[in-house]
């Protein structure tokens, strides 16, 4: 079984490209297992993991592909827990998310990705929004 942590944030665009990028794998619905991961930041309301639009997205192509999957929820740094998770699951590929850049900005990725991919040596995919 290929595992992949997919590291969602709460834009439903992004999330819909990820989970878009898992349903394309080869032979997805069969050998693919996905932990779903979002961590708060800032949660004052005590929202869980189900919660979230962009992880409802994520999990309903899921179904629609028969993915399977697992629903994994942190609170913290992000790109330390994205680490962190990915290492005690010991996934074999990590899926994160970038964000529209200008030009200038698209030299550097966004803080988090930029430390997953620089914070690991498992195979690092970057996806961007969707585009129209």
């Amino acid at each position: 079984m290929y595992q992949v942590l997919l590291g969602v944030d709460t834009d439903e665009s992004r999330a819909r490209t990820q989970a878009n990028m898992v349903a394309d794998m080869p032979a997805a619905n069969e050998d693919i297992e996905v932990f779903v991961v979002h961590v708060f930041q800032e949660n004052p309301e005590g929202a869980s993991i189900s919660q979230v639009g962009s992880v409802r997205t994520v999990t309903e192509s899921f179904d629609e592909h028969d993915i399977s999957y697992e629903l994994v929820e942190a609170s913290g740094d992000p790109a330390d827990k994205i680490l962190e998770i990915a290492s005690e699951r010991d996934v074999d590929m990590i899926c994160v998310s970038g964000r529209d850049r200008t030009p200038t900005g698209k030299v550097l990725f966004g803080s988090t990705t930029q430390s997953v991919i620089l914070g690991t040596n498992k195979p690092v995919v970057t996806v961007g929004p969707e585009t129209a």
